[in-house]
């Protein structure tokens, strides 16, 4: 018996001299993962928040402009969501992936009446954080849900809410330029009233 624990206290202790022995990479990769722990948990309460609004549409309004603002402060102080951050192992969780795309979707008029808000995801575009076609899709649904005087929808980025029209080649060049996109080829715009 007492052989028996000689040799678990041995292994005991070498088990443990072998953890010391190991650099400080493995310390920075167990706080990394307890960040992105902390972090991905952060998102999935606020693509909770995101959807509970979705179902009740007396809180609804007031909801997204609260989730607008908790995502704002996110990336003010961690960066805009992706892999690099949270590492692969949440970004494979929907709620983690989703809630960017969720949340700015529901506030597009605040990128494009808030100046503040445009110039911070943009920078986050430059970092490399976010792509310029992500950012292109939420600004161009804020005009998606506009119509002309013809009930056009007004898109001016040429994203998945539609083609704009070539009445507004000019407004479109422009607006895609500022958050540098080329000008779309003639071939994307298309005929309205």
């Amino acid at each position: 018996m007492r052989k028996i624990l000689s040799l678990l206290i041995i292994l005991l202790l070498l088990s443990c001299k072998s953890s010391f022995d190991k650099d400080s990479a493995n310390v920075e990769i167990e706080v990394d993962n307890r960040k992105q722990d902390s972090l991905a948990i952060e998102l999935i309460e606020l693509f909770g928040s995101d959807q509970i609004a979705r179902r009740n549409n007396r809180i609804f309004l007031g909801l997204d402009s609260i989730n607008f603002k908790v995502l704002v402060n996110f990336v003010k102080k961690n960066g805009f969501p992706n892999e690099e951050l949270l590492g692969k192992k949440y970004m494979k969780i929907e709620a983690v992936k989703a809630v960017s795309a969720s949340v700015l979707l529901h506030n597009p008029h605040r990128l494009v009446n808030e100046k503040e808000y445009l110039h911070l995801f943009l920078d986050e575009v430059e970092k490399g954080n976010m792509s310029r076609e992500f950012l292109a899709t939420v600004l161009d649904k804020y005009y998606w849900v506009r119509r002309d005087e013809y009930g056009n929808r007004k898109v001016l980025y040429g994203t998945q809410f539609g083609k704009p029209c070539k009445k507004y080649r000019k407004e479109s060049d422009s607006v895609r330029a500022i958050i540098g996109l080329k000008p779309l080829p003639d071939s994307l715009f298309i005929d309205c009233k």
